[in-house]
């Protein structure tokens, strides 16, 4: 073995390396996704993505990337890098490889300017993270779901089951019904100048949250090999008081509409009721049993739980490390969202 390099890999690299993808990733070559690299490293209206790799050699044996986010933080705007897609070659792990193409980009992301890196680890790489690299571990996200289908949860046990479980989920829909109440919704992608004072009025009510200018959001929703719907609650005035985009599920997954992004506007009463009994209404519409999503405060949690949402809580939390002498401890407040990483 020869000695490692790691440095950054270029856009125009990432075909050239295909088959040492797919190797990393267990697939075969024309199952690897270089699509999606392409989109999320290098065609984030940020500007500012990086992708590294470790090479012995010629040979591509690990490598991780970042893109970067820009996060409000009690007004203040910052930049930071999120971790995403890491993975090494069997034949070379324990040899301390992850490390080095971590800090290579905790550097690369001081040096950019971002102010933190953000990462979910799984249960693995969690004790790196926190053991030798130094992260803090800043908070854990809940996974909720609400049915909206109720007889496919009796299907195991026949068609008693079925009736069943349709009388209890009839029953459940009383007690905690969704509602539109005085909100009309509508899908579809809000207008550029309609989405920037939703957006302000959103900033300006948020300790710490993602920003979601106007091409970013249009950019989000274009990941190739995935179908979005973006469904919006308007008031009596058509002015727009919550904002949705969810995923259709792909082959092999739940059927379920992953709510990966949902906004509402402060000082919104029965928004948030509205805002899911619209996603409720569109995944019927498309045929799924659940209406899914992911957050992480009290506040949106306890209002999740009062609409009928059973949450459990992640197995790792989000860890973070600063670049610079930042705080990371207003980051705890994070209105953290599905779309703020790279999962939905």
């Amino acid at each position: 073995m020869t000695e490692i390099l790691v440095r950054a890999i270029a856009r125009g690299e990432v075909r050239e390396h295909v088959a040492s993808f797919a190797q990393l990733h267990g697939v075969r070559p024309e199952e690897f996704d270089a699509d999606f690299m392409d989109w999320w490293f290098f065609q984030n209206p940020t500007h500012d993505g990086l992708l590294s790799g470790a090479f012995d050699g010629d040979k591509l044996v690990g490598y991780v990337g970042f893109a970067a986010q820009h996060l409000r933080v009690e007004g203040r705007r910052v930049s930071a890098a999120i971790l995403s897609s890491a993975f090494t070659h069997p034949d070379y792990r324990g040899k301390g490889l992850f490390q080095r193409l971590i800090r290579f980009l905790v550097e690369a992301a001081g040096a950019r300017g971002h102010e933190a890196v953000f990462g979910w680890p799984n249960e693995t790489a969690l004790r790196i993270y926190l053991g030798r690299l130094g992260f803090s571990a800043m908070f854990s996200v809940d996974r909720s779901a609400r049915p909206v289908s109720w007889g496919p949860l009796g299907a195991r046990f026949g068609a008693p089951g079925v009736f069943a479980a349709t009388c209890v989920g009839a029953a459940f829909d009383r007690m905690l019904p969704l509602r539109l109440g005085r909100y009309r919704y509508e899908v579809g992608p809000p207008g550029e100048e309609e989405w920037q004072g939703f957006m302000a009025r959103v900033l300006a009510d948020s300790d710490c949250v993602l920003e979601r200018p106007h091409a970013y959001v249009r950019w989000r929703l274009s990941r190739p090999r995935r179908e979005y719907i973006e469904v919006r609650i308007l008031d009596e005035g058509h002015t727009l008081r919550g904002w949705a985009a969810a995923r259709l599920p792909i082959p092999g997954e739940p059927q379920r509409l992953h709510v990966g992004d949902f906004l509402v506007a402060p000082r919104s009463r029965g928004a948030p009721r509205a805002l899911f009994a619209a996603c409720a209404m569109e995944a019927r519409r498309h045929s799924l049993e659940q209406v899914y999503t992911i957050a992480r405060s009290a506040r949106i949690g306890g209002s999740l739980a009062s609409l009928g949402f059973l949450s459990r809580r992640s197995t790792t939390p989000i860890v973070a490390i600063a670049t610079s002498n930042a705080d990371l401890s207003l980051y705890r407040r994070w209105e953290y969202r599905d779309a703020d990483m790279d999962m939905f």
